[in-house]
């Protein structure tokens, strides 16, 4: 019993070592502290009432001469979670521009020889206009009080 003490207390001190250090999935850095502050922002995408799946949503926003992208794709439910720098960071606080896309792209036939090459097809879900910020019309106002929830209501018409 003594022994199986000594061969386990190395281990329990590093361990102890590790999560006292600080040891985690992310190094901060010079870089990502000047990082601007991000708030959670999250929302749902429909298309004409019906949730959207797999769209991707991007809130594009200047700050200081910079541009920021937040990011996040839909669910079955159409809800999604931004993403600036890391996941779930949310969005840097102040007027975005808002695009949404849903996008697949065709398998190559599948007695396509191996040499041959291919291009997929891609085909758009959703209409052309919300592809871009500067012609979606959508735009959201995300605030460092929240609660940053977003409905975007897409229209075929």
């Amino acid at each position: 019993m003594h022994c199986l003490r000594f061969s386990v207390m190395p281990w329990a001190v590093t361990v102890l070592l590790a999560v006292a250090s600080g040891c985690g999935r992310y190094h901060e850095d010079d870089w990502s502290r000047a990082w601007p502050a991000r708030v959670p922002a999250s929302g749902v995408v429909r298309l004409d009432g019906e949730a959207v799946d797999g769209a991707t949503v991007v809130f594009v926003t200047e700050r200081g001469g910079k541009f920021y992208n937040a990011v996040g794709r839909s669910d079955s439910s159409g809800h999604f979670q931004l993403k600036t720098f890391r996941p779930k960071d949310g969005a840097v606080p102040g007027t975005h521009r808002v695009q949404i896309e849903k996008l697949t792209f065709s398998d190559p036939p599948a007695d396509l020889p191996p040499e041959a090459s291919y291009t997929p097809v891609e085909t758009s879900h959703l209409p052309k206009r919300y592809r871009s910020p500067k012609t979606s019309g959508l735009t959201a106002r995300v605030t460092e009080a929240g609660p940053n929830e977003f409905v975007f209501e897409l229209s075929t018409k």
